[in-house]
């Protein structure tokens, strides 16, 4: 059986606080002792498993579906899954830059990256048997968490390989995403973006137009150089700014970004 471990106290001195992490084993990982796995970072973790500790009734269900893509033989490899739930102030935490028209005057996307690298990645892999390395470590995050999986990712390439960026949030502090991926790398990379046609949200008096806007970010990839083997874009029929679809289409992103 697969398993969820729950981590209420996980403290890291860039935070000075202690947060929840949530961690998905595969079925085959208490069996092989030996056997390493590649492993997928979550944000918003308090919505990203089907368990009765998660904050909603509608979460990602991220656990049922890898178990059965696995039992189904439709995934190559079994992944843990570390989701990291977000700090109170989620807009400023998943934020790389100074954003005033949503008052942000001090984003915390970066330090967020900062706690990623030094402690969240060095604690899974001192305590789990992980595979280290870009081809083996995806981060996956939705609306402003797809928006820290982009920057993450192009931040450091040398560690993040897989980039699921669902409903992206490509507008968000005047457009910066589009300026901050302005070239294309030698890195190995695979990126999965996606997004609902009925996708729209306001957020504190901003309009946000996913299903206007995540196209033209995919568009973008391309004219840097991202070829289909590295950069995979989807629209969701219907498909709004909920978990609920972002639930129904995980099968799809898992099996775009994590098989190769």
């Amino acid at each position: 059986m697969s398993k969820i471990e729950i981590i209420e106290d996980f403290y890291s001195p860039l935070d000075k606080f202690k947060r929840t992490v949530r961690i998905y084993t595969p079925d085959s990982y208490d069996l092989d002792k030996q056997k390493r796995y590649p492993v997928i970072y979550m944000t918003d973790g308090q919505n990203v498993f089907a368990h009765p500790r998660s904050a909603r009734y509608d979460t990602w269900c991220v656990n049922r579906t890898l178990d059965a893509l696995v039992r189904d033989g439709r995934l190559q490899r079994e992944w843990i899954v570390c989701a990291i739930d977000h700090e109170i102030d989620r807009f400023s935490e998943y934020t790389p830059w100074p954003y005033p028209d949503a008052n942000i005057d001090d984003p915390r996307g970066r330090k967020f990256l900062n706690n990623l690298t030094e402690f969240f990645i060095p604690y899974m892999d001192a305590h789990y048997r992980t595979l280290k390395g870009p081809h083996n470590t995806a981060f996956i995050g939705s609306s402003l968490g797809g928006l820290m999986a982009l920057f993450c990712g192009r931040e450091r390439p040398d560690v993040i390989g897989r980039i699921g960026a669902v409903s992206p949030s490509v507008m968000w502090a005047d457009f910066k995403c589009f300026d901050h991926w302005n070239s294309h790398y030698d890195f190995w990379t695979k990126i999965y973006i996606d997004m609902g046609s009925d996708e729209f949200i306001t957020v504190q008096g901003i309009d946000m137009d996913y299903a206007g806007l995540v196209g033209q970010f995919y568009e973008h990839l391309r004219q840097l150089g991202y070829r289909d083997d590295q950069v995979s874009f989807y629209v969701d029929p219907g498909g709004v700014h909920s978990e609920v679809c972002w639930a129904r289409r995980f099968d799809r992103i898992a099996c775009t970004l994590l098989n190769d």
